[in-house]
């Protein structure tokens, strides 16, 4: 969909921006890029270099559109058209959102379990399926309400040869944002909790209308550095940000665990809190929030699950990893919770517990019927994966994380008697 009007581009070289690394480590975002080094490896980028300095005219649509692509095909070996009539991406940005949802939403799961985003108004560029597909190792479906921009975006899968990790759709309901249950939606499996998605995000329509899109700009204390262009569906939706992602939020409540995270980028903090405040009242279990810095441009990041707490964290403690795992395994026999190992390397592993054995109502029960023949109960109560980390040099912590189905709370306990005894 949008970013507002003011996404400062320049600043990519003067900004250092975030690092962030695809999944194999192989390529990456720099902190500096050298727009001179850009354009010898992107040559078409060259006629678009001003001034001494060798920098770019943001001011000019086809000299971004240029720079973006010069940077997603050298970083990111990405072939994107990015047409003239539709919203060109700021790469940075979109990275810098991705990789939040990486580090907020990615780790409440074990890093072996697959993962499947939706991005709502993924746009003629199909950047953060695109992107997401390398950085988050995922999965996506992308929708979008413009037919011409669905299909300029499959050019883009197909060119890209992502055609068996990206599906596409097109919302013919404009009243609908999340179109999970329209005729034709490339939905998948349920998880054993009920969720289709691990995430969806959105980039939201900023402005109500043109006019207060001229209203707006006439506050600024300076004229934009980049100029936005896009089609009206990009830039303008009824209510502003504020009326589309309330009718989002509507929409999720009714969808539930369908998706386990519900996301969205915010470009207004008055949003923000409106947005918080309709969640608390919509009685949302868990409320993330983040800030996002390109250059001059401030965006936030609002988060929010039907779903209980799905990881829990053993505070780190000083030993060995090798003495943390004889240790752990100790206490899993102890407690007859059976181990399998998932990764022997990295130290993961699937457990399975038929009793709740770390109980005192289990403990009292046993001392009841101490002199009664006990039957091994056959149903599985809890699984989960736990995994044995280094935070650092001779520092360890254990990862627990709820496998789908299992009840949260029962996990939570398990991890109050573990955080005791480790």
């Amino acid at each position: 969909m949008s970013d507002t009007s003011n996404d400062n581009g320049s600043d990519l070289e003067a900004q250092p921006s975030k690092r962030i690394k695809t999944n194999n480590g192989a390529r990456s975002l720099p902190d500096h890029i050298s727009y001179k080094a850009l354009a010898e490896k992107f040559p078409k980028l060259k006629g678009y270099l001003v001034g001494t300095k060798a920098t770019v005219d943001f001011q000019n649509p086809d000299a971004v559109r240029t720079l973006n692509q010069a940077i997603l095909r050298v970083f990111f070996d990405l072939d994107v058209h990015l047409p003239a009539n539709s919203l060109c991406p700021t790469v940075a940005n979109r990275l810098h959102y991705l990789e939040w949802i990486r580090s907020n939403i990615l780790a409440d799961f074990p890093p072996s379990q697959s993962t499947i985003g939706m991005d709502i108004g993924c746009g003629a560029s199909c950047i953060y399926p695109l992107l997401g597909v390398q950085v988050l190792n995922c999965l996506f479906v992308g929708t979008d309400i413009n037919s011409e921009s669905i299909e300029c975006a499959q050019k883009n899968v197909v060119t890209n040869h992502m055609g068996s990790k990206i599906r596409l759709f097109l919302n013919n309901d404009q009243n609908t944002t999340l179109p999970l249950d329209a005729e034709g939606f490339p939905s998948s499996e349920a998880d054993a909790d009920g969720s289709v998605f691990t995430f969806s995000m959105c980039n939201p329509p900023f402005y109500k209308s043109r006019d207060e899109r001229q209203q707006l700009s006439q506050f600024k204390s300076r004229s934009p550095s980049l100029d936005t262009n896009g089609k009206d569906e990009e830039l303008y939706t009824e209510g502003g940000e504020e009326g589309f992602l309330t009718r989002m939020i509507d929409e999720s409540v009714k969808l539930g665990k369908q998706i386990k995270w519900y996301t969205t980028m915010v470009g207004k903090k008055s949003t923000l809190s409106l947005l918080k405040t309709h969640l608390r009242q919509n009685q949302a279990r868990h409320v993330r929030e983040g800030t996002l810095l390109q250059g001059k441009t401030t965006r936030w990041v609002l988060a929010w699950t039907f779903l209980e707490q799905t990881r829990f964290v053993i505070n780190p403690t000083s030993c060995s990893k090798e003495n943390m795992c004889l240790s752990f395994k100790d206490i899993m026999n102890d407690l007859h919770i059976s181990m399998e190992t998932k990764d022997a390397e990295d130290l993961q592993f699937v457990c399975q517990a038929k009793e709740k054995t770390w109980t005192r109502q289990w403990r009292r029960q046993q001392k009841r019927n101490e002199n009664v023949p006990h039957e091994k109960p056959q149903k599985i109560v809890l699984q989960f994966t736990a995994i044995i980390k280094e935070t650092e040099p001779h520092m360890q912590q254990i990862e627990l994380f709820l496998e789908p189905g299992y009840p949260s709370n029962l996990l939570m306990s398990l991890y109050n008697h573990l955080s005791r005894r480790i």
